[in-house]
């Protein structure tokens, strides 16, 4: 009985890191185009591909290995806490800018 909890559990862990690293994926979609293509003011130009560099290689920190970790059945824990670093580090990055503005 346990044996069957135990990789009944592993499954839904699994599910949920590939659904929340597919969710992270379509987030850095989203937030890449905005730095990157959105054709912002030219003075923070400089600022948005910052940004975008930082928010791509959080995404390449955390969600990619998450997605591979999910695909690959392997770490299902590991997985999920990595699928929802990326948002949990992105969203305080973003909290500590908004408390440092005027």
């Amino acid at each position: 009985m346990a044996t069957v909890q135990r990789a009944t559990m592993r499954v839904h862990l699994r599910s949920a890191a590939a659904i929340i690293a597919a969710l992270d994926a379509g987030l850095w979609l989203f937030l890449a185009y905005e730095f990157f293509l959105s054709g912002g003011d030219r003075a923070t130009a400089g600022l948005d591909r910052a940004g975008g560099w930082v928010v791509t290689m959080l995404f390449g920190l955390t969600s990619v290995p998450a997605l591979v970790l999910a695909w690959r059945d392997r770490a299902p824990r590991a997985a999920l806490l990595l699928a929802l670093a990326f948002p949990t580090v992105f969203l305080s990055l973003l909290a500590l800018v908004a408390a440092t503005l005027p």
